[in-house]
């Protein structure tokens, strides 16, 4: 395949040779540029001096004397115009985003050379356009009309004026920013544009050059049709135009809109060049449609891949379109290790890079920190989200792990500076930050520091770590333009106001990708394709919304008045989008075409209107696949863990001497899910650490043991009468330190001179456990006098099985007292506990959907503290519930119940001892046998609250 750019190469030079090297080629892109002279070079067999080659934006600066001024230079300039012109005080954040509008369309105004004043007024009588628009034609008069006729000045809206009075001081607004810019020599790029026209036009600007040779150009605005007019009429131009008759011959097809127009308007020299590839070329199509966005980059890879066998198909022969930019980074994850080379030529949004993600965390941390009795503090979600940030992270991993477990172990809401210490970087990034300027400084100093310490890798570079980096620069430039911006315009803002303009800096922001297009794997977004042709294309985001892109540029300028005066609209860009497309594919040999049917937001999973165009208009022979997996939902395998060697020796560490001892809760895990038990104490898979903002069930229960623990313990081996206990309830101040003491030692884990703050929800919860505090000092008193025998001990038994095998239970009892001769075992439940049992067996029953785990834990408990103490007495269990505690008839001592008989309480649980350590031996024999394995639980209700339901697929 000789390409497009090859053959008009070889046409200059044959027509030219020598003579090139006092001509000036003019391209669409830089990209079209390199091979042009790549090309040229291949040609030439004696010293030539190479042309000047130019993009068409290169070519208007070149003959211009203004320089033109970036975008964010231009804002601070207009909005100081703005608000003099306006008389308000709008902040420049309120003001970013319509004065990027504005900037846009006066650049279009003055690239399609539009006459500003007679644009910006308020015409609402209809004679007066009529009179006023004589140089429109017919049509464009309608259009300045169809918009005006809805302004009645007798019945504006509130909206209405306020547009009203905007529009008309538009023109103001605009011929001072264009007098500021031009006392300074700076201008934007459609001012600067117009300028060289009216400089050509009136003889004071000339062009050094024997011709000018313009090719591959396809949309053109009013400066550039002028300039090509200008320069025919002076005999100094020539025009190559790349397309397929395919659309340009028939009149009905987008692509061929403005070529039709421009071809007439400057023919190109007769030429040897076919332009009817479609037609002659029969190129394979496949449409490839495919379930997700990320899908298609991994179906790029095997595409590729396939591609590379083709020996006859140079690399940069090959070319992966991204119609989508925000699916670069997929894709470059997704290319195959055979590619040696990958050349990327494209915009990627900056919002989506970890360094915009890092940037938003560092603002986030800066605005929740606060200043506590001399301390700097912040907030944990954003310490912990910047400690595991990817960049961050590899600064220091280690002291970030470290960090992290800190605050997680230690429930830091709020993260004392002084504790973020151990690293530079660390360090300086956890600074508070007292204004703009300091602020500034700050950031490009992180990312400095990030830089070099991504710089620095011992391990060589990959290209992701090399477009990282590309990243950090983009966005450590902008904002050092920023920082000089406001310097120099001497603009006040506040450092919110600051971190408003740098997200919306973000958001806009679009980071370039240019490498050396001579060779490798091409990657480009569609508007990098023009002029070049490729045998091998993969084009990704073939959908509706994609290609063409939907919507148009934000724009003040309503539609009919763009119509009216001949500025660009929607129209434009849909055309503007079928050139670029039909343009790349009209000479390839193989083309695979892949969209998402995923829909959701606003994505339709529809196909582009341009694979509809070929599949139903073309002379293609068009494939078609839905490649995929299967992934259809099966009914997913019980997962059974035998005990192998491993978890034998583990189970045997629960035994005899040895330092381990199942809980009773871990006992009651075995009975509801042996998979669950098996995961969580043999496999020791743990929940995952977390800083808990707000007080979650287990916290709140043992805040309750914790204070009633602290109320009850000077009274250990004494006797509770009831008026002990109301002197305890009257003491308002003693209730709320002992809470505070919980709250300060169980939730904020602080130390005892550091003072807490209880506040929102927390404060709630407070003087809800002051309630239930009291509440249960009023129960107390009912079953007064009473001896506290202890509170919060830990009991031990082993329990022997086969073997010669003692198995070790521990665990802590709540409380011990004796009452009329009675010991109780008493367990606090702040959960739901039924005092109900319906026999022995129905305490291990496996799965039992209503078995009471409150009754076999105090159970056992009866058994640890009759196996320490051999009391003599009866012991009796029972169960505090706090669901219970403000019910009229409140009970706490278990009974047996079986149906409707009466209930009988446990006066001394010796009568179900035998029968109870019998069934509590066989379980543990079923624990410890090889032959019987962990299995699932089949009750999937049991499933929902389980931490383990996603590794069993429930």
């Amino acid at each position: 395949m000789n390409s497009f750019l090859q053959q008009i190469t070889k046409e200059l030079y044959t027509k030219y040779t020598y003579e090139l090297s006092d001509s000036i080629l003019v391209f669409p892109n830089r990209r079209a540029g390199l091979f042009f002279s790549k090309y040229l070079n291949e040609l030439v067999e004696q010293p030539l001096w190479a042309p000047r080659v130019f993009t068409i934006s290169e070519f208007f600066r070149s003959l211009s004397d203004l320089q033109i001024e970036d975008n964010l230079g231009l804002l601070f300039r207009l909005y100081k115009i703005y608000v003099k012109r306006m008389k308000v005080s709008e902040s420049f954040d309120e003001f970013y985003h319509w004065g990027e509008m504005l900037l846009g369309d006066f650049d279009d105004l003055d690239k399609y050379r539009v006459n500003a004043e007679h644009l910006f007024q308020n015409l609402a009588d209809e004679k007066e356009i009529e009179n006023l628009f004589d140089y429109l034609t017919d049509e464009q008069v309608e259009a300045i009309q169809a918009f005006w006729s809805s302004f009645k000045p007798e019945k504006y809206s509130e909206h209405q004026k306020e547009f009203v009075n905007l529009w008309e001081n538009l023109f103001g607004i605009y011929t001072d920013l264009r007098e500021e810019l031009k006392v300074e020599k700076l201008a934007y790029e459609g001012m600067a544009s117009r300028n060289l026209i009216d400089g050509l036009e009136s003889g004071g600007i000339q062009i050094d050059a024997k011709k000018v040779i313009f090719v591959g150009f396809n949309a053109l605005n009013k400066c550039e049709i002028d300039l090509f007019e200008f320069l025919k009429k002076k005999e100094l131009a020539e025009f190559y135009w790349d397309y397929d008759e395919s659309y340009l011959k028939n009149p009905y097809h987008e692509a061929g809109l403005f070529l039709r127009d421009n071809i007439k308007r400057f023919p190109a020299p007769k030429t040897e060049l076919s332009f009817s590839n479609i037609k002659e070329n029969k190129a394979k199509v496949e449409f490839v449609s495919l379930s997700s966005e990320v899908g298609q980059a991994k179906y790029a890879h095997s595409v590729v891949q396939a591609f590379c066998k083709d020996e006859d198909v140079a690399p940069e022969e090959t070319a992966i379109v991204l119609a989508d930019e925000e699916l670069l980074l997929p894709v470059l994850h997704s290319i195959p290790e055979v590619v040696e080379n990958v050349n990327v030529t494209m915009g990627y949004p900056a919002k989506n890079t970890p360094v915009a993600s890092l940037l938003r965390l560092v603002i986030d941390m800066q605005k929740s920190s606060r200043k506590v009795a001399g301390d700097i503090e912040f907030h944990h979600k954003e310490v912990l989200a910047l400690l595991n940030h990817q960049y961050l992270n590899s600064v220091n991993p280690e002291l970030a792990q470290e960090l992290t477990q800190n605050i997680l172990t230690t429930n830091k809401i709020k993260v004392p500076q002084k504790l973020l210490t151990g690293d530079e970087v660390i360090e300086k990034l956890f600074t508070p930050v007292k204004d703009v300027n300091q602020f500034a400084m700050y950031l490009l100093n992180l990312l400095q520091n990030v830089y070099q310490r991504l710089e620095t890798k011992e391990e060589e570079k990959s290209l992701v770590d090399k477009i990282e980096q590309e990243y950090i620069y983009h966005l450590f430039l902008a904002i050092k333009r920023l920082k000089a911006l406001l310097d120099q315009h001497q603009i006040e803002v506040k450092q919110d106001t600051f971190y408003k303009i740098l997200e919306k800096m973000i958001q806009t922001l679009s980071i370039p990708f240019e490498g050396e297009p001579l060779a490798g794997l091409q990657v480009m977004g569609i508007l990098e394709t023009r002029l070049l042709d490729f045998k091998k294309l993969v084009v990704l985001s073939m959908n509706e919304g994609k290609l063409p892109k939907t919507g148009t540029a934000n724009s003040f300028i309503p539609y009919h008045l763009r119509k009216g005066f001949g500025m660009p609209t929607i129209d434009h860009q849909d055309a503007i989008f079928a050139y670029y497309f039909y343009r790349l594919i009209q000479r390839a040999d193989d083309i695979k075409l892949l969209y998402s049917t995923q829909s959701d937001g606003i994505r339709t999973g529809e196909m582009s209107r341009f694979l509809y165009q070929l599949k139903y208009e073309s002379d293609f022979d068009i494939e078609e696949s839905s490649p995929g997996y299967d992934i259809s939902l099966k009914e997913a395998k019980p997962i059974s863990v035998e005990k192998n060697e491993r978890i034998l020796n583990r189970l045997a560490e629960y035994c005899g001497d040895q330092f381990r001892s199942f809980s009773p809760s871990a006992l009651n895990t075995y009975l509801a899910c042996p998979l669950s038990f098996y995961f969580k104490y043999i496999a020791g898979l743990k929940e995952p650490d977390q800083v808990l903002e707000e007080i979650d069930p287990p916290t709140f229960g043992n805040l309750f043991h914790n204070t009633l623990e602290d109320l009850y313990k000077p009274f250990v081996g004494k006797t509770l009468e009831r008026e002990d206990l109301e002197i305890i309830r009257k003491d308002k101040d003693l209730i709320e330190e002992k809470l505070k003491t919980a709250f300060r030692d169980t939730y904020f884990k602080t130390p005892k001179d550091k003072e807490i703050q209880i506040s929102g929800r927390n404060l709630l919860i407070f003087d809800i456990l002051k309630k239930y505090i009291d509440r249960i000092l009023v129960l107390d008193q009912q079953f007064a006098p009473f001896q506290i025998l202890s509170l919060e001990d830990e009991y031990r038994i082993q329990i022997p099985i086969s073997g010669d095998r003692k198995v070790n239970i521990k665990g802590l009892i709540d409380r011990v007292d004796r009452a009329n001769g009675t010991i109780r075992i008493l367990d606090y439940k702040t959960g739901k506990a039924d005092l109900f049992f319906k026999d022995i067996e129905s305490l291990f029953e496996k799965e039992g959907k209503n078995r009471n785990k409150a009754a076999f834990q105090t159970l056992l408990y009866c058994l640890f503290y009759e196996d320490k103490t051999k009391a003599a007495e009866a012991i009796s269990p029972g169960v505090y519930s706090l669901k219970e505690f403000f019910n009229n008839k409140f009970a706490c001592m278990l009974a047996r119940k079986e149906g409707r008989s009466k209930p009988e309480l446990v006066d001394d649980y010796r009568v179900y001892k035998e029968e109870f350590t019998k069934a509590l031996q066989e379980m543990f024999e079923e624990i410890f046998d090889p032959k019987i394995p962990f299995t699932q639980v089949e009750n999937q209700d049991a499933c929902r609250t389980c931490l383990y339901a996603e590794i069993c697929h429930r």
